[in-house]
C-alpha cells in the first residue's frame, strides 16, 4: 500500500495537468490564452495583497525589536500560568494570530530547546498546525475585498483561536 501511494503521489500533479490540457484540447479551448489570462489575474492579486503583507511584517518586527513582545509575555505570564498554559508557549500564542512564518520560527526554536517529544514541543506543533493567523487573514481578505466592516469576524476568530489553544493543550496532555 505504501508503494502504491508513493507512486500515486508522484504522478498526481502531472496527471491533473495532463487531464486539464487534454480536456481543453478535446473541447477546442484556447488553453494558452486562458493560462496567460489567469497569470495576469494572479499577478494583479499579488500586487493588491502586497501592501497588507508588508504592513503586517513591519508591525511584527516593530513589536519584537522594541521589546513589546517580551513586555506582553512577562505581563501575561501569571494569567497564562493560572489557566495552565506553559510560559514557554506564550510568545507562540501571542505571535501565531499575526504571523504564520514568524510562529514557525518560534516552533523551531521551541523544538531545539525542549525537544519534539516533550509536552511543550507537542503542544507547539499542534498549535501551529491548528491555530489560524487571524489578523493576517483578516488583513488580506478584508483588504483585498474592500469590505469596511468586519462585523463579527474578528470576535469569532479570537474565540476560535482561544478554543483551539486550549484544545491543543488538552489533546497533548493525553498523548
Amino acid at each position: 500500500m505504501q508503494g502504491f501511494l508513493s507512486g500515486l503521489s508522484l504522478f498526481f500533479i502531472p496527471g491533473i495537468l495532463t487531464f486539464i490540457i487534454g480536456y481543453g484540447v478535446f473541447k477546442k479551448a484556447p488553453i494558452y490564452d486562458y493560462f496567460i489570462e489567469g497569470t495576469k489575474d494572479g499577478i494583479k492579486t499579488a500586487v493588491d495583497i502586497m501592501p497588507f503583507i508588508i504592513a503586517i511584517f513591519i508591525g511584527i518586527e516593530a513589536l519584537v525589536v522594541s521589546g513589546a513582545m517580551t513586555f506582553f509575555q512577562n505581563l501575561l505570564a501569571p494569567g497564562f500560568k493560572f489557566v495552565g498554559v506553559p510560559e514557554e508557549l506564550i510568545s507562540l500564542i501571542l505571535l501565531r494570530p499575526v504571523s504564520g512564518s514568524g510562529s514557525l520560527v518560534l516552533v523551531e526554536r521551541i523544538m531545539s530547546d525542549y525537544g519534539a517529544d516533550t509536552f511543550i514541543g507537542r503542544a507547539a506543533s499542534v498549535m501551529v498546525g491548528s491555530c489560524e493567523t487571524i489578523f493576517y487573514v483578516l488583513a488580506i481578505y478584508f483588504g483585498v475585498t474592500a469590505v469596511k466592516h468586519m462585523r463579527h469576524a474578528l470576535i469569532a476568530g479570537i474565540i476560535g483561536y482561544i478554543v483551539t489553544i486550549f484544545a491543543s493543550l488538552l489533546a497533548c496532555m493525553y498523548i
